[in-house]
């Protein structure tokens, strides 16, 4: 009988050390679920974070584009704002292009007004106009050089070449010359030769600034005899050129502002 309680404590201790196995055995399963579902959720948490980083280099990505986009609108249209921007300065410059032109056309509105009343007058009077010509002729034939250079160069006229330079273009290289005939030359119809017809008007206008009346003179010329081979002014024998004549208001005189070739 005294062996009795000692069974009963023997027993006692299984069943206590079979019970704290179980729990022991929850115990760790439920920290390998607890570990299992940590795990789970970092995943999840990692797989997020990977996701939202994706996600924000499209929407960076996307804002680049939209930059890059803008940058382009907006050079596009600095270009467009140059390009106007030119045209209007383009445009300025032409209006005061047009101005300017306005004001020498009507300048030379009134001087042609100045002219006409000279040319009247010279028909009544019995053409000083043909006269001046003639003159000039005379004086480079009996080779008094001063006087023809008046005729070019009057008192007041602005001078484009010295007397002594005048007179070297004709000294000892032009014995006479003789006029045999001065008819009326057509610029309108002339100055248009070979150019574009959106040239010509300009062209007309030019020539009219140049001189007023425009004479195609047939000339006798004679040359010194070194002179004849060499490309002078004129040739030996027989020239036809265009004078221009031009008509001084203040002094009410005709001068010869240009000799050339038809």
């Amino acid at each position: 009988m005294g062996y009795l309680p000692l069974a009963w404590g023997c027993k006692d201790m299984k069943k206590f050390i079979v019970i704290m196995s179980f729990v022991l055995i929850i115990i760790i399963f439920v920290g390998l679920n607890y570990l299992l579902w940590e795990r789970e959720n970092r995943e999840k948490d990692i797989r997020g974070l990977q996701e939202a980083s994706t996600s924000g280099n499209l929407t960076i990505n996307a804002l680049n584009r939209q930059l890059e986009n803008l940058e382009n609108t907006l050079k596009l249209r600095n270009d467009n704002i140059d390009k106007i921007t030119n045209e209007n300065n383009a445009l300025r410059k032409d209006i005061e292009e047009l101005k300017q032109e306005n004001i020498r056309l009507n300048n030379m509105i009134r001087h042609k007004a100045e002219v006409i009343n000279s040319v009247y007058k010279d028909i009544q009077q019995g053409g000083p106009i043909e006269t001046s010509i003639k003159k000039w002729a005379e004086y480079i034939s009996s080779a008094n050089y001063k006087e023809a250079y008046s005729i070019w160069y009057g008192n007041g006229k602005e001078a484009e070449e010295s007397l002594d330079q005048f007179t070297n273009k004709y000294k000892n290289i032009v014995n006479s010359i003789k006029i045999k005939s001065i008819t009326p030359y057509n610029i309108d119809t002339n100055a248009g030769k070979n150019m574009d017809k959106d040239n010509i008007d300009r062209k007309i206008i030019d020539e009219y600034d140049k001189g007023d009346v425009f004479l195609l003179v047939e000339l006798d010329v004679k040359l010194a005899e070194w002179a004849v081979k060499y490309d002078l002014l004129f040739n030996q024998g027989e020239n036809k050129k265009i004078i221009v004549l031009s008509y001084n208001a203040k002094d009410k005189k005709w001068y010869i502002s240009d000799i050339r070739n038809p």
